[in-house]
């Protein structure tokens, strides 16, 4: 006849535990780690910095909201947030670890695993004709000039009449020679409250006077 009383467990026994997944910070902050100039900042962007960008976005206007760089989402999550349609929200983001996270993160939104710099391609295998805004988290202040020039000139050419391009900075000034482009930026937001201190820029087409013959 078997014993009805059980053995209780063994408290000292080490129970086998499941490993955690790694938080945003962790998994950026890692990514980081192998590219600091071509990540930016050495950790994702906080919530009142993502909703400060989420505001510019001008949903009224027709077309996609593209956001560069999209990183772990924090900017991505404080747009749908902020109103944007998910099938609406396009992101570009060059490491597919990073994208593969934000299409779990974020079901619904398009998201191009390629390099920002190569925008008027991707764009057009997308067959995305017409912007609303962008909002682009790049380091984009230590790109080549060229591949400035090439991201620029690709959105600008979808973004229509007064069509904004919003970028995120710690550089304390313009990360755009913005004249050089043929835009007008101005600091449209200072975070203090944010590591390391943020500003937003936002840059728009400057008007061409067409004389009549």
């Amino acid at each position: 006849m078997q014993d009805s009383h059980q053995a209780a467990p063994d408290s000292a026994t080490p129970r086998p535990r499941r490993a955690a997944a790694p938080g945003d910070r962790e998994t950026f902050f890692r990514h980081w780690l192998r590219d600091p100039l071509g990540i930016g900042a050495a950790v994702p962007s906080g919530s009142r910095v993502a909703q400060a960008m989420a505001r510019e976005v001008e949903q009224a206007r027709p077309g996609v909201v593209l956001e560069l760089g999209g990183g772990t989402g924090s900017v991505t999550c404080a747009l749908l947030a902020a109103g944007c349609r998910a099938e609406r929200l396009v992101v570009i983001e060059r490491e597919p670890a990073l994208a593969d996270h934000l299409r779990r993160r974020c079901p619904g939104v398009r998201v191009i695993c390629g390099d920002a710099c190569d925008a008027e391609r991707l764009l057009a295998d997308e067959g995305i004709a017409m912007l609303a805004t962008v909002v682009s988290s790049l380091p984009i202040k230590w790109f080549p000039r060229s591949g400035q020039r090439a991201l620029l000139d690709a959105c600008f050419a979808r973004l229509g009449a007064d069509g904004a391009f919003v970028q995120l900075t710690n550089a304390l000034a313009s990360p755009l020679a913005a004249a050089e482009f043929g835009l007008a930026g101005e600091e449209i937001s200072r975070i203090w409250a944010h590591f390391l201190p943020t500003q937003i820029w936002r840059y728009r087409r400057i008007a061409t006077l067409q004389v009549a013959p």
